[in-house]
Protein backbone atom coordinates (compact mmCIF):
# COMPACT_ATOMS: atom_id res chain seq x y z
CA UNK A 1 0.00 0.00 0.00
CA UNK A 2 1.25 3.47 -0.86
CA UNK A 3 2.26 5.66 2.08
CA UNK A 4 2.26 9.44 2.22
CA UNK A 5 5.07 11.15 4.12
CA UNK A 6 4.45 14.47 5.89
CA UNK A 7 6.67 16.83 7.85
CA UNK A 8 4.94 17.79 11.12
CA UNK A 9 7.46 20.15 12.79
CA UNK A 10 9.46 22.87 11.02
CA UNK A 11 10.31 26.57 11.22
CA UNK A 12 10.70 29.49 8.81
CA UNK A 13 12.87 32.56 9.26
CA UNK A 14 9.82 34.83 8.89
CA UNK A 15 8.11 33.33 11.95
CA UNK A 16 10.92 31.84 14.06
CA UNK A 17 14.02 33.70 15.21
CA UNK A 18 16.05 30.47 15.22
CA UNK A 19 15.38 29.55 11.58
CA UNK A 20 17.63 30.52 8.68
CA UNK A 21 15.34 29.70 5.73
CA UNK A 22 12.35 31.39 4.15
CA UNK A 23 9.18 29.38 3.83
CA UNK A 24 9.53 29.14 0.05
CA UNK A 25 13.04 27.66 0.38
CA UNK A 26 11.71 24.39 1.79
CA UNK A 27 9.32 23.39 -0.97
CA UNK A 28 11.63 21.95 -3.62
CA UNK A 29 13.91 20.13 -1.12
CA UNK A 30 10.95 18.40 0.53
CA UNK A 31 9.51 17.48 -2.86
CA UNK A 32 12.84 16.07 -3.99
CA UNK A 33 13.04 13.92 -0.84
CA UNK A 34 9.65 12.35 -1.47
CA UNK A 35 7.44 14.16 1.00
CA UNK A 36 3.73 14.51 0.24
CA UNK A 37 3.38 17.78 2.19
CA UNK A 38 4.56 19.83 5.16
CA UNK A 39 3.10 21.54 8.22
CA UNK A 40 4.70 24.87 9.17
CA UNK A 41 4.94 25.19 12.97
CA UNK A 42 6.69 28.49 13.71
CA UNK A 43 7.43 29.52 17.27
CA UNK A 44 4.46 31.39 18.72
CA UNK A 45 4.28 34.35 21.09
CA UNK A 46 5.94 32.86 24.19
CA UNK A 47 8.56 30.98 22.19
CA UNK A 48 11.52 31.95 20.02
CA UNK A 49 9.33 33.95 17.71
CA UNK A 50 10.57 36.37 15.04
CA UNK A 51 8.01 39.23 15.06
CA UNK A 52 8.42 42.01 17.62
CA UNK A 53 6.07 41.31 20.54
CA UNK A 54 5.45 45.03 21.00
CA UNK A 55 3.58 45.23 17.69
CA UNK A 56 -0.21 45.61 17.65
CA UNK A 57 -1.78 42.17 17.62
CA UNK A 58 -3.02 42.25 14.02
CA UNK A 59 0.39 43.29 12.72
CA UNK A 60 2.10 40.71 14.90
CA UNK A 61 -0.15 37.93 13.54
CA UNK A 62 0.43 39.08 9.96
CA UNK A 63 4.18 38.87 10.43
CA UNK A 64 3.97 35.56 12.28
CA UNK A 65 1.98 33.96 9.46
CA UNK A 66 4.27 35.29 6.71
CA UNK A 67 6.49 32.19 6.69
CA UNK A 68 3.53 29.85 6.29
CA UNK A 69 2.00 32.05 3.59
CA UNK A 70 5.30 32.25 1.74
CA UNK A 71 5.67 28.47 1.84
CA UNK A 72 2.07 27.91 0.79
CA UNK A 73 2.33 30.30 -2.15
CA UNK A 74 5.39 28.45 -3.39
CA UNK A 75 3.82 25.07 -2.70
CA UNK A 76 0.74 26.01 -4.69
CA UNK A 77 2.94 26.68 -7.73
CA UNK A 78 4.21 23.09 -7.56
CA UNK A 79 0.99 21.44 -6.40
CA UNK A 80 2.69 20.64 -3.08
CA UNK A 81 0.47 20.86 0.05
CA UNK A 82 1.51 23.23 2.85
CA UNK A 83 -0.53 23.33 6.06
CA UNK A 84 -0.61 25.73 9.01
CA UNK A 85 0.37 24.95 12.57
CA UNK A 86 2.31 26.60 15.37
CA UNK A 87 4.52 25.74 18.35
CA UNK A 88 3.88 27.46 21.68
CA UNK A 89 6.24 27.55 24.65
CA UNK A 90 5.58 27.87 28.37
CA UNK A 91 8.44 27.01 30.74
CA UNK A 92 10.56 25.24 28.16
CA UNK A 93 7.75 22.77 27.47
CA UNK A 94 6.45 23.28 23.96
CA UNK A 95 3.29 22.19 22.16
CA UNK A 96 2.52 21.71 18.49
CA UNK A 97 -0.92 23.09 17.66
CA UNK A 98 -2.82 21.87 14.61
CA UNK A 99 -6.28 22.79 13.34
CA UNK A 100 -6.51 26.53 14.01
CA UNK A 101 -5.73 29.23 11.46
CA UNK A 102 -4.86 32.89 11.02
CA UNK A 103 -8.49 33.94 11.52
CA UNK A 104 -8.49 32.18 14.89
CA UNK A 105 -5.31 34.03 15.93
CA UNK A 106 -6.73 37.39 14.88
CA UNK A 107 -9.94 36.74 16.81
CA UNK A 108 -8.11 35.84 20.04
CA UNK A 109 -5.63 38.60 20.96
CA UNK A 110 -5.70 37.34 24.56
CA UNK A 111 -4.28 33.96 23.58
CA UNK A 112 -0.77 35.24 24.17
CA UNK A 113 -1.68 35.18 27.88
CA UNK A 114 -3.33 31.75 28.00
CA UNK A 115 -1.86 29.05 30.20
CA UNK A 116 -1.41 25.46 29.05
CA UNK A 117 -4.89 24.27 30.04
CA UNK A 118 -6.68 27.28 28.55
CA UNK A 119 -4.75 26.85 25.30
CA UNK A 120 -5.65 23.17 25.17
CA UNK A 121 -9.35 23.78 25.78
CA UNK A 122 -9.62 26.64 23.30
CA UNK A 123 -7.82 24.66 20.60
CA UNK A 124 -10.03 21.63 21.16
CA UNK A 125 -13.17 23.79 21.15
CA UNK A 126 -12.05 25.15 17.78
CA UNK A 127 -11.67 21.63 16.36
CA UNK A 128 -7.89 21.40 16.68
CA UNK A 129 -5.46 19.29 18.66
CA UNK A 130 -2.35 19.76 20.79
CA UNK A 131 0.74 17.53 20.70
CA UNK A 132 3.58 17.95 23.18
CA UNK A 133 6.84 18.43 21.33
CA UNK A 134 10.03 16.71 22.55
CA UNK A 135 8.71 16.38 26.15
CA UNK A 136 11.94 15.02 27.67
CA UNK A 137 14.38 17.39 25.98
CA UNK A 138 17.02 18.57 28.47
CA UNK A 139 18.93 21.68 27.38
CA UNK A 140 20.57 24.76 28.87
CA UNK A 141 17.40 26.86 28.46
CA UNK A 142 15.28 24.41 30.50
CA UNK A 143 15.28 24.36 34.29
CA UNK A 144 12.71 21.55 34.49
CA UNK A 145 10.64 19.17 32.39
CA UNK A 146 6.90 19.87 32.45
CA UNK A 147 4.31 17.24 31.55
CA UNK A 148 0.54 17.67 31.06
CA UNK A 149 -0.79 14.10 30.78
CA UNK A 150 -4.48 15.12 30.87
CA UNK A 151 -4.23 18.06 28.49
CA UNK A 152 -2.51 16.80 25.35
CA UNK A 153 -3.78 14.76 22.42
CA UNK A 154 -0.47 13.26 21.34
CA UNK A 155 3.27 13.11 21.99
CA UNK A 156 6.13 13.81 19.60
CA UNK A 157 8.09 10.60 20.17
CA UNK A 158 10.72 11.15 17.46
CA UNK A 159 12.28 14.60 17.16
CA UNK A 160 15.40 15.03 15.07
CA UNK A 161 16.66 17.77 17.37
CA UNK A 162 16.76 15.28 20.25
CA UNK A 163 19.32 12.78 21.40
CA UNK A 164 17.95 9.22 21.18
CA UNK A 165 17.30 8.70 24.89
CA UNK A 166 14.93 11.68 25.01
CA UNK A 167 12.95 10.18 22.16
CA UNK A 168 12.87 6.81 23.89
CA UNK A 169 11.43 8.37 27.02
CA UNK A 170 8.85 10.27 24.96
CA UNK A 171 7.78 7.08 23.20
CA UNK A 172 7.36 5.27 26.51
CA UNK A 173 5.41 8.21 27.91
CA UNK A 174 3.03 8.22 24.93
CA UNK A 175 2.45 4.49 25.22
CA UNK A 176 1.73 4.70 28.94
CA UNK A 177 -0.83 7.44 28.29
CA UNK A 178 -2.27 5.52 25.31
CA UNK A 179 -1.77 8.59 23.14
CA UNK A 180 -0.75 8.81 19.47
CA UNK A 181 2.95 9.46 18.94
CA UNK A 182 4.38 11.41 16.03
CA UNK A 183 7.70 12.20 14.38
CA UNK A 184 9.02 15.55 13.20
CA UNK A 185 12.28 16.98 11.93
CA UNK A 186 12.20 20.23 13.93
CA UNK A 187 13.74 21.58 10.75
CA UNK A 188 15.23 25.09 10.82
CA UNK A 189 17.35 25.13 7.67
CA UNK A 190 16.43 24.17 4.11
CA UNK A 191 20.04 24.23 2.92
CA UNK A 192 21.19 21.33 5.11
CA UNK A 193 18.31 18.93 4.45
CA UNK A 194 18.96 15.26 3.74
CA UNK A 195 16.81 12.19 4.12
CA UNK A 196 18.95 11.01 7.06
CA UNK A 197 18.28 14.20 9.02
CA UNK A 198 14.52 14.36 8.58
CA UNK A 199 11.57 12.79 10.35
CA UNK A 200 7.87 12.75 9.61
CA UNK A 201 4.75 10.62 9.67
CA UNK A 202 3.66 8.08 7.07
CA UNK A 203 -0.09 7.99 6.46
CA UNK A 204 -2.31 5.63 4.52
CA UNK A 205 -4.23 8.48 2.90
CA UNK A 206 -3.09 11.90 1.62
CA UNK A 207 -4.05 14.95 3.66
CA UNK A 208 -6.52 17.27 1.98
CA UNK A 209 -6.51 19.74 4.87
CA UNK A 210 -4.96 20.19 8.28
CA UNK A 211 -8.22 18.88 9.75
CA UNK A 212 -7.37 15.53 8.19
CA UNK A 213 -4.22 15.42 10.30
CA UNK A 214 -6.16 16.50 13.38
CA UNK A 215 -8.45 13.52 12.75
CA UNK A 216 -5.44 11.21 12.53
CA UNK A 217 -4.38 12.35 16.00
CA UNK A 218 -7.76 12.55 17.72
CA UNK A 219 -9.13 9.35 16.22
CA UNK A 220 -5.82 7.48 16.56
CA UNK A 221 -5.79 6.47 12.92
CA UNK A 222 -2.92 4.37 11.51
CA UNK A 223 0.34 6.30 11.40
CA UNK A 224 3.93 5.18 11.03
CA UNK A 225 6.97 7.16 12.05
CA UNK A 226 10.06 8.06 10.06
CA UNK A 227 12.23 6.45 11.21
CA UNK A 228 10.48 3.59 13.00
CA UNK A 229 10.36 4.26 16.73
CA UNK A 230 12.86 2.47 18.92
CA UNK A 231 11.55 0.03 21.49
CA UNK A 232 14.69 -0.23 23.62
CA UNK A 233 14.31 1.33 27.07
CA UNK A 234 17.29 2.89 28.82
CA UNK A 235 18.75 1.38 32.00
CA UNK A 236 17.11 3.12 34.93
CA UNK A 237 18.88 1.53 37.88
CA UNK A 238 20.43 4.89 38.78
CA UNK A 239 17.37 6.97 37.95
CA UNK A 240 15.99 8.50 34.78
CA UNK A 241 18.60 9.43 32.14
CA UNK A 242 17.77 13.14 32.40
CA UNK A 243 19.34 15.75 34.61
CA UNK A 244 16.31 18.00 35.21
CA UNK A 245 13.45 17.78 37.70
CA UNK A 246 10.13 16.62 36.23
CA UNK A 247 6.91 18.50 37.10
CA UNK A 248 3.56 16.90 36.29
CA UNK A 249 0.65 19.34 35.99
CA UNK A 250 -3.07 18.82 36.34
CA UNK A 251 -6.16 21.03 36.38
CA UNK A 252 -5.35 24.77 36.61
CA UNK A 253 -1.69 23.82 36.16
CA UNK A 254 -1.54 22.59 39.74
CA UNK A 255 1.33 20.17 40.46
CA UNK A 256 0.33 16.53 40.72
CA UNK A 257 2.05 14.39 43.32
CA UNK A 258 3.67 11.35 41.78
CA UNK A 259 6.76 9.77 40.36
CA UNK A 260 7.37 10.10 36.63
CA UNK A 261 9.51 6.97 36.67
CA UNK A 262 6.55 5.00 38.03
CA UNK A 263 4.34 6.53 35.34
CA UNK A 264 6.78 5.50 32.61
CA UNK A 265 7.25 1.99 33.97
CA UNK A 266 3.73 1.14 35.15
CA UNK A 267 1.39 3.63 33.50
CA UNK A 268 0.24 5.32 36.70
CA UNK A 269 1.67 7.36 39.57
Amino acid sequence: MQKYLYETHMHTSQGSACSSSLGRDYIKPYMDLGYAGIIITDHFFKGNTRPDRSLPWTEWVNQFCAGYEDAKNEGDKWGFPVFFGLEENFNGDEYLIYGIDKAFLLAHPDMKDWDRVRLYREVRNAGGCMVQAHPFRSRFYNDAIHLMPDFVDGIEAVNYGNVPVWNTLALQYAKRLNLPFSSGSDNHNAASMSVEKLGGVLLDQPLQSIQDYVSVILEKKPMQLKPPSQEILPPWENGLPIDLPVHIHGENNTPLPGDVRKLLEEGHF
